[in-house]
């Protein structure tokens, strides 16, 4: 018998990737519900989503609550409508039509992953992998998030990799991980709400693992293109903050503690530096803000205020700059360094 699987996609002034998104999930080959919830964009597309998708649910939240508020949303309706697995899917994304029939086969062969993801190919690249499998806080590397490359091979049924993180961009869940360790965490607001996410299902008892098939194109970064690079790396400041304050005690984590915290410290000053020597003064700043937020643990959507930290953190930062500066005049940057910033981006 066939699972009650639910679809969650959240528009927030997206409306042609999501129609696209709709689209795609209309050649479906196996049936599953869709609801699509609305982040409180500047015009309500539901109507004129319901006249050209009748088959899908449509609701809207009066405010903008991220991604991970926007997912809730749409995780209580299917919860409460008997799901019994729910693929959180990016509004920017197009899918194989064989996807649910695919995750479903993995669910049956495997019912010790909770959270299961397929390989994300790039839209604009489409024989290009974005994203596969990810660790997290391994020994011996620069970054936070770093790659678990899964191979590509066509299996009956699917060979999956077990992981640290699913992205969450297209990310199976079971709904007894919902009911055992509740919803998407809305202090997050927006980026690493998925990495909390699979980090306490497994400290649960659930795995997670990627499918060794490419069965999604993601067209990546929207919501920040919209906005701008300042609110990503604000959020990516902030929530590593809140991420590591949950758990540096997980099972495969080598840095703790002060340890952590240090490392914490040393990426931010690097993605501090990489914008402002690309000139990008604001978004490094808000690095800066993220710093401050979370040391203060104020968590949510980005509220303007003063930050009386801030300009003392600059001028530490910028003389840690000017010191480097001087060692360094005409020396390429490490590799620890490039490994930092090129530190895999979320949307």
């Amino acid at each position: 018998m066939t699972p009650n699987t639910w679809i969650v996609a959240v528009n927030y002034n997206g409306l042609d990737d999501t129609r696209k998104c709709l689209d795609s999930l209309a050649k479906l080959a196996a049936p599953a519900n869709v609801v699509v919830v609305d982040n409180a964009s500047t015009i309500d597309p539901r109507e004129s989503l319901q006249k050209a998708f009748p088959w899908a649910v449509f609701v809207r939240n009066d405010i903008n609550l991220g991604w991970s508020g926007g997912n809730n949303t749409g995780i209580r309706l299917a919860m409460e409508r008997g799901a019994e697995l729910i693929l959180l899917l990016n509004n920017d994304t197009m899918v194989a039509p064989e996807l649910i029939d695919r995750l479903h086969a993995a669910v049956v062969a495997s019912p010790q992953f909770g959270i299961l993801g397929p390989i994300i190919r790039d839209m604009a690249e489409p024989g290009l992998t974005m994203t596969d499998g990810v660790v997290f806080n391994r020994p011996g590397y620069p970054g936070f998030f770093q790659r678990s490359p899964v191979p590509e091979v066509t299996t009956n049924p699917t060979r999956i990799q077990e992981v640290d993180i699913v992205n969450g961009c297209a990310m199976l869940i079971r709904a007894e991980v919902f009911r055992r360790i509740g919803l998407i965490d809305d202090r997050f607001f927006l980026i690493h709400e998925e990495a909390d996410f699979c980090l306490r299902a497994q400290e649960a008892g659930f795995r997670c693992g990627i499918l060794a098939e490419p069965l999604v194109w993601h067209k990546g970064s929207s919501a920040f293109k919209q906005s701008g690079k300042r609110w990503q790396r604000y959020y990516d400041t902030r929530n590593l903050g809140l991420l590591l304050a949950k758990h540096t005690a997980h099972a495969n984590v080598n840095r703790r503690g002060i340890s952590a915290y240090a490392h914490y410290l040393r990426y931010a000053y690097h993605r501090y530096c990489h914008e402002r020597e690309d000139g990008q003064r604001d978004a490094a700043d808000a690095v800066l803000e993220g710093l401050v937020d979370a040391a203060t643990r104020r968590y949510g959507a980005y509220q303007k205020r003063p930050r009386l930290s801030v300009p003392i953190l600059r001028s530490l930062f910028e003389a840690a700059r000017r010191v480097k500066s001087a060692k360094s005049v005409g020396a390429a940057p490490t590799d620890a360094r490039r490994d930092l910033w090129n530190e895999r981006e979320r949307a």
